[in-house]
């Protein structure tokens, strides 16, 4: 095993530990507010005008730790979960077992088709092979400034084309905006809803008003005029992250580059 699949912040076995031991308590209420962003969306999926999508892509899942272990994922006939850590499977099974179910088929939980890759190199090519799949980003849009190969503004652009790349189907991300040093005990208390984009600069004011904070260049993920909701998590007692997360409804053909509907 490569040694960066030991000592990633973001991947391997000290990610892992990180997790296992806040899942539970620090980043309990962020798991909470994920779980309902999902499930709000999962309802529009089901619920909303279009067509149902046939299967789902999640891209940088990792083991699982802020995606609910029941219900979201079991919406989707079809799985595929695309992440380089290779212990991510390993964790992700084992989180998603489910005790005291009676058969074996419903103690196993979902079972994605694991793709053990960055989601840049595999996308595209998943994105032809399951052309009625949605799409989902967990939590990794945000990691992608840390690329040495490539220039901030380099890295900003390309992720402001992501919604490009996916027109003509139904995709959601929660990713990180901004972050720095945790100045609130009351983090909650400044989460908020949008129905636009919101410029870095007004975010930081809004949520961390001092102090130096991260700009994790995902402004331009989502289209312009989505809804969006914006939460904290507390990754450390030290150290928050703030999320935006949105989703995009699928539109026919004539619409895609028109009125886009989304939601959050």
């Amino acid at each position: 095993m490569p040694s960066s699949a030991l000592i990633s912040e973001s991947g391997g076995l000290l990610w892992h530990a990180k997790a296992l031991l806040r899942h539970r308590s620090l980043w309990s209420d962020f798991n909470n507010r994920i779980e309902r962003f999902l499930s709000d969306w999962r309802a529009e999926l089901e619920f909303g005008n279009g067509t149902k999508p046939e299967g789902l892509i999640v891209l940088g899942p990792s083991g699982g730790w802020c995606l609910p272990t029941q219900g979201f994922l079991d919406y989707f006939a079809h799985l595929v979960a695309v992440d380089p850590d290779p212990i991510a499977p390993a964790i992700f099974r084992r989180r998603f077992k489910r005790a005291g179910q009676t058969t074996e088929k419903d103690q196993s939980g979902p079972k994605p088709t694991w793709v053990p890759s960055t989601f840049e190199r595999v996308l595209p090519a998943l994105l032809t092979r399951h052309p009625n799949h949605a799409v989902l980003f967990c939590n990794v849009l945000g990691q992608l400034r840390y690329q040495d190969k490539k220039t901030l503004e380099q890295i900003e652009f390309e992720l402001s084309q992501i919604k490009l790349a996916l027109a003509g189907r139904h995709w959601a991300s929660f990713h990180d905006r901004i972050s720095g040093e945790t100045k609130s005990a009351n983090l909650h208390e400044l989460e908020f809803f949008s129905t636009e984009r919101v410029t870095t600069d007004t975010l930081a004011k809004r949520v961390a008003r001092t102090g130096e904070w991260l700009d994790h260049l995902t402004e331009s993920v989502l289209p312009e005029h989505s809804p969006r909701r914006f939460m904290a998590w507390p990754i450390s007692r030290e150290r928050t992250h703030w999320i935006e997360a949105g989703w995009v409804r699928r539109q026919p053909e004539g619409l895609q580059r028109g009125n886009a509907s989304e939601g959050a």
